[in-house]
């Protein structure tokens, strides 16, 4: 039987996930009372609460490092401690776990409908089959390539943002996984002037402050081009996608 873990969070971030994992393993679906993901790698744990707990946080921190990265507006959501065993009609064993609840306003912009001069609205067209969702095959790599299941635990924190530390170890996992700084460089995937300017604003407190990883800028004066946090996120979103498009996570 299919085993479901309960989901909670805000509903962008909810349905972002539904987005990124509509069909294939792991699945996030919305049900009559609420979003559940759901993996093969839940089945057959329902009678270890432990360890069916233990495996759906892993499995939703990988899909949070994948949601992350895909969606730059995107908060980690959280288990409900509630699991659902589905054989067709539906039968659960609830588990309950207290969080803290913090509250904040988010809002989200929609495409508005095309209106013509006489101010009569077109009739729609039938719009064509989605692609198939991002997020599965991104998520598959981890079962191969322990660089980037190591990625993945670092970009699936449930922490609202990462830190320049969290940055910049995953900067340092795609830089062994492809040899060195010059290897990295040779790929392309990042410009040599945004490499610079996003390493200099994760290492000097003269530029982030006490979020830097150094307590101590070094080398000679200010670097010409520094980095925002969120642009550090940013940098290391294309770098990520980047990297896991060249070990097939998405066909080119």
């Amino acid at each position: 039987m299919t085993v479901k873990a309960k989901l909670e969070g805000h509903t962008f971030d909810l349905d972002a996930l539904i987005e990124l994992f509509r069909e294939g393993d792991p699945k996030v679906s919305k049900e009559e009372d609420g979003y559940y993901l759901s993996s093969s790698q839940l089945d057959g744990l329902m009678d270890d609460g432990g360890r069916l707990f233990e495996a759906a946080t892993r499995l939703l921190q990988k899909v949070t490092g994948v949601a992350r990265v895909l969606d730059s507006s995107f908060r980690p959501v959280s288990l409900t401690g509630t699991f659902m065993e589905d054989g067709g009609t539906g039968t659960g064993r609830r588990h309950h776990v207290v969080q803290a609840d913090t509250a904040e306003a988010r809002f989200k912009a929609y495409a508005a409908g095309v209106v013509t001069s006489e101010g009569e609205v077109p009739e729609r067209q039938s719009p064509p089959p989605p692609p198939p969702p991002e997020g599965p095959p991104y998520l598959q790599l981890a079962l191969g390539h322990p660089d980037v299941a190591e990625a993945l635990e670092i970009l699936g924190k449930p922490s609202v943002s990462l830190t320049w530390v969290d940055l910049y170890k995953v900067y340092e996992i795609v830089r062994h996984n492809v040899g060195d700084d010059k290897a990295l460089k040779a790929k392309q995937w990042v410009s040599s002037g945004d490499l610079s300017a996003f390493t200099a604003s994760a290492n000097r407190p003269d530029v982030s402050g006490s979020d830097a990883r150094h307590a101590r800028p070094t080398g000679a004066g200010m670097p010409k081009r520094t980095m925002t946090l969120a642009e550090g996120q940013d940098f290391i979103r294309r770098l990520v996608v980047a990297w896991w498009n060249s070990l097939g996570g998405q066909p080119t």
